[in-house]
C-alpha cells in the first residue's frame, strides 16, 4: 500500500469512531512533484492544501465534513485550518468554521498566511 511507503498520507474524518472508520479518507501526496507528474498541473488550490498538510502532518490533522460542507483540517491541539488559495469561504463554510469548537482558527489564502501560522503569529 502506498501509505505504508510514505508516498501518500491518509487523513481521517473528525468524529466518532464509526465516522472515522467508515468515512472516506482524504489523500495527500508526500511529494508534490510526483503528484503533478501523475495527475497533471490542474489546480493550485489543491496543491496549496497538500503543501499545508505536509507542513502540519505531525499535528495529526483530520478533516471535518458536516451537512455537505468540508473544513480542511482540525489538529490534535484543536487548531482549525481552512485552506483557500486566493479565494474566500462560502457563507455556509464560514458559518461552520465559526461554530466549531477550536482553540485557534486560521484561514490560509497564500504562502504569507501559512508562514505567519507556522511562526505562531
Amino acid at each position: 500500500m502506498f501509505a505504508d511507503t510514505y508516498l501518500i498520507y491518509l487523513v481521517n474524518r473528525y468524529g466518532k469512531t464509526n465516522e472515522r472508520i467508515l468515512s472516506p479518507k482524504k489523500i495527500y501526496a508526500a511529494d508534490l512533484g510526483i503528484r503533478v507528474f501523475f495527475t497533471g498541473f490542474r489546480d493550485k488550490g489543491s496543491l496549496f492544501e497538500n503543501y499545508v498538510f505536509l507542513k502540519i502532518k505531525n499535528q495529526n490533522p483530520s478533516y471535518i465534513y458536516e451537512n455537505g460542507i468540508e473544513i480542511d483540517f482540525l489538529t490534535d491541539n484543536k487548531t482549525l485550518i481552512e485552506v483557500k488559495y486566493h479565494s474566500d469561504l462560502t457563507q455556509k463554510q464560514m458559518s461552520l468554521f465559526e461554530k466549531l469548537k477550536a482553540n485557534r482558527r486560521f484561514i490560509l489564502r497564500n504562502v504569507e498566511d501559512l508562514e505567519k501560522f507556522l511562526s505562531g503569529a
